[in-house]
């Protein structure tokens, strides 16, 4: 059953269960084990609050979730949130406008691979709508495929891009499982950024490549890996906007008079790192004893030096049918932030 749930054939672990409890009654492991299975596919609601501090600016989201199984292999998620955003450094951003989203994702799993379709509405700076299409295909036992393609998507790039941006992108990706225990990923992704009118500002071409060891698989589980990305950037003159595209501007600080062709778009960038991980995978996943989780890495910006990501939790049921969690994050110089941020995050959802 373990082997099951390892590459993700959910069903073939509830089978595996269910004809072992026949020959092992009393087995109380095999049945939590059942249990989470069977949870995986039910129905649930649920809410997340997050608090993220990001190098001049504090977002604070809600979210509610509704997760409806309509089968085993098709279901619907849909996902309110809410986020209010405020200054924290008069140098970086002048009230930024709150965010208000509505995302459906439908997820269809096949036998040898899943398909996501992702349709939102948001409102920001400007009112735009992402849309996005995900496929995982299953080569062989070893040898699994992604691809996406989607407009209009959210860009966490910049500060900018968050609050004004968003962005075209298509990507794919390769996972070769080695062994049981070695995974490794290759990723190669492009994207077009644009403010919220519409109006490109500049595009970016990535990769990527990480390697995981999963040095104990059952729980607690003990992970090392190391990763490594390249992103090159290109940005295009901002005088030539348009009186429309020129609103933006309302959420520079007034030490701000003018901004560089850098101030949406970052410049290129290598990233790289090391990484050891514990139970990361009870983020999301059930389990009914209450476990912490935590991630530890090194990193290395090649513009703006050495940093450091740092997350730690508590995941667990609290009522037998429902998943908590609640999680700190502290960050330097990260991929997406100058900076030091932090970020606080409480999930719940409950299945039904």
């Amino acid at each position: 059953m373990n082997a099951a749930r390892a590459v993700d054939d959910l069903r073939l672990a509830q089978t595996a269960a269910f004809d072992a409890q026949h020959h092992q009654h009393d087995d109380q492991p095999l049945h939590l084990q059942l249990e989470e299975s069977l949870l995986a596919f039910s129905d649930h609601a649920g809410t997340q609050l997050t608090r993220q501090d990001l190098g001049g600016m504090r977002e604070s989201a809600a979210e509610a979730v509704v997760h409806i199984a309509m089968t085993p292999r098709l279901s619907l998620d849909l996902d309110f949130a809410s986020i209010r955003r405020s200054a924290t450094s008069e140098t970086v951003v002048f009230n930024p406008p709150h965010e208000r989203g509505l995302e459906a994702v439908l997820r269809w799993r096949q036998p040898g691979g899943e398909t996501l379709l992702r349709a939102g509405h948001r409102e920001s700076f400007k009112t735009y709508t992402p849309l996005q299409i995900e496929h995982e295909q299953r080569i062989d036992n070893r040898l699994t495929l992604r691809m996406d393609l989607g407009m209009q998507l959210q860009s966490q790039d910049s500060l900018a891009l968050r609050i004004a941006g968003m962005k075209d992108r298509a990507g794919a990706s390769l996972r070769y499982q080695a062994t049981r225990q070695d995974q490794i990923i290759g990723m190669l992704w492009a994207e077009r950024y644009r403010l919220q009118t519409g109006t490109e500002v500049g595009s970016g071409r990535h990769g990527s490549l990480s390697y995981t060891h999963s040095y104990r698989v059952e729980a607690p589980s003990l992970e090392f890996g190391a990763f490594w990305s390249t992103h090159d950037f290109s940005q295009r003159d901002l005088s030539t906007l348009s009186p429309q595209d020129q609103e933006f501007r309302r959420y520079l600080p007034p030490s701000i008079t003018d901004v560089g062709s850098d101030y949406f778009v970052p410049q290129s960038f290598s990233f790289y790192g090391l990484q050891v991980s514990t139970n990361m995978r009870y983020e999301q996943e059930y389990t009914r004893a209450l476990r912490p989780f935590a991630s530890m890495s090194r990193t290395w910006h090649s513009r703006l030096g050495s940093g450091y990501g740092l997350r730690m939790g508590l995941a667990g049921a609290l009522l037998g049918a429902d998943h908590m969690r609640l999680s700190w994050g502290l960050g330097k110089s990260g991929l997406q932030t100058e900076g030091l941020t932090r970020d606080l995050q409480f999930s719940y959802r409950l299945h039904f």
